[in-house]
């Protein structure tokens, strides 16, 4: 059996490399709960279930090119896992005042709640650079 921490790792290659569908659903409990906090992007924040959170990669492979994760820092306790990264992502539309092609950077820190091997619940905050 894996460990969380191997799962986590799993995890963010698979939404890197654009996971959707049944690829990116293997991660997560029938009854995950996603929050994603205030930001320049969500001001409001949002919160999803599993399919809300399918529906957003998919959305995520229309908007960006390509995203590149790099996990700065990892800490795991028990059945949580948390994740610092830096986040790079080149735009495949125009978004706001960005042309495609252009580059977003974002620090994010993900925290990680397991069950049985997949993720119950995330909580992400993300600090997105000026553009």
């Amino acid at each position: 059996m894996q460990s969380n921490v191997e799962i986590a790792r799993e995890y963010v290659k698979a939404i890197e490399s654009g996971a959707t569908g049944d690829s990116l659903a293997r991660f997560f409990a029938s009854d995950v709960v996603i929050r994603e906090m205030p930001n320049r992007v969500a001001p409001n924040g949002s919160t999803s279930d599993l399919t809300k959170a399918l529906q957003g990669a998919e959305r995520g492979k229309q908007l960006f090119q390509r995203q590149t994760y790099t996990i700065i820092n990892m800490v795991s306790e028990g059945g949580h896992v948390a994740l610092e990264m830096d986040w790079i992502g080149i735009t495949a539309v125009p978004i706001q005042n960005l042309p495609p092609g252009s580059e977003i950077r974002d620090h994010v820190a993900v925290f990680l709640q397991f069950r049985g091997g997949r993720i119950a619940r995330q909580h992400t905050y993300d600090c997105i650079e000026p553009w």
